[in-house]
């Protein structure tokens, strides 16, 4: 296992509103996806990471009248957080219209609903088939 540092950084609360649209259709087709809160928890990455082979992809899906079809990937993670140190079974989400696609210093993480405190240090320990240095 990878473990790549980063930080958590307060995001722009869009995707508390598209994971409640978004989340019944991705239960339906993973339902382990149920445990994941409604929101995704916004980490700057130490490093560029590039996901070639996620752990799943679902879609294409029209989540709200006014959009297109879109595709989401789903990388299985550890996310290790907090003081003292936890750790918790993650995915990176990857929705593919996202502007935060396209900046390989940036995950979102969906994840049961944690309690972060005020730690901003965190990793995401995840399984790499290359690393490129």
């Amino acid at each position: 296992m990878l473990a790549i540092p980063g930080t958590i950084v307060r995001g722009f609360r869009g995707a508390s509103t598209a994971l409640k649209l978004q989340m019944p259709q991705f239960v339906e087709v993973h339902p382990e996806l149920e445990i994941c809160s409604l929101r995704t928890i916004n980490v700057v990455l130490e490093c560029q990471l590039e996901i070639l082979s996620p752990t799943f992809l679902i879609g294409p899906i029209q989540w709200q009248p006014q959009t297109l079809r879109e595709m989401f990937a789903f990388k299985s993670i550890e996310f290790e957080f907090g003081n003292p140190i936890a750790k918790t079974n993650a995915w990176i989400y990857l929705p593919y219209n996202s502007p935060h696609r396209l900046n390989p210093f940036y995950a979102e993480i969906l994840a049961p609903d944690l309690k972060l405190n005020d730690s901003t240090a965190c990793k995401i320990h995840i399984r790499a088939g290359k690393v490129i240095a």
